[in-house]
């Protein structure tokens, strides 16, 4: 992945954040970090819980190891339509834009780059903030459900000629 830390950069980030925060380092923590950089990107939290069920990690554990992994910018939420609504998750990378189509009617979806965006975010000036990283998510209809949606030409054509030849 373009950007992307190391497992040992993170695990450097989130040891940070956690002495940061007065927080007990933990060995199940690192170990869900592990298993998240090793899942492809983007994942939902089952899959996480699935990957870590195999260490004996429960899922709350995982669930809240997720959260602290959003809260130390190492990962970042995104709600995404799969079918149903879902969140995935993926690793922050570097100068992120993270830019997605979505279809939510069948989940279809597909990262896009748009420099002028890129731009426009990382350019503009915000009071007392700082933009690191962003994400975009476009929802629409993707061509298959546009094509599906779309009435048969050639019935609507027969259809309306079969009233001209009864008379």
């Amino acid at each position: 992945m373009k950007g992307a830390k190391t497992y040992e950069q993170l695990q450097e980030q989130l040891d940070e954040y956690i002495l940061s925060h007065n927080m007990r380092p933990s060995k199940v923590r690192n170990m869900v970090l592990k298993a998240a950089c090793q899942l492809q990107q983007p994942f939902t939290a089952d899959e996480l819980a699935e990957k870590c069920a195999e260490e004996r990690i429960s899922v709350g554990t995982v669930y809240n190891v997720l959260n602290l992994l959003i809260l130390a910018q190492i990962l970042h939420a995104i709600q995404r339509q799969r079918g149903k609504a879902a969140t995935t998750y993926e690793l922050v990378r570097e100068s992120d834009a993270n830019m997605i189509v979505v279809c939510p009617k069948c989940g279809r979806e597909s990262e896009f780059t748009e420099p002028s965006i890129i731009r426009l975010v990382h350019e503009r000036r915000y009071s007392n903030f700082v933009a690191k990283y962003f994400t975009l998510v476009v929802y629409g209809e993707c061509r298959v459900c546009r094509r599906k949606k779309r009435p048969n030409d050639r019935a609507i054509y027969l259809e309306n000629n079969e009233d001209d030849s009864n008379t």
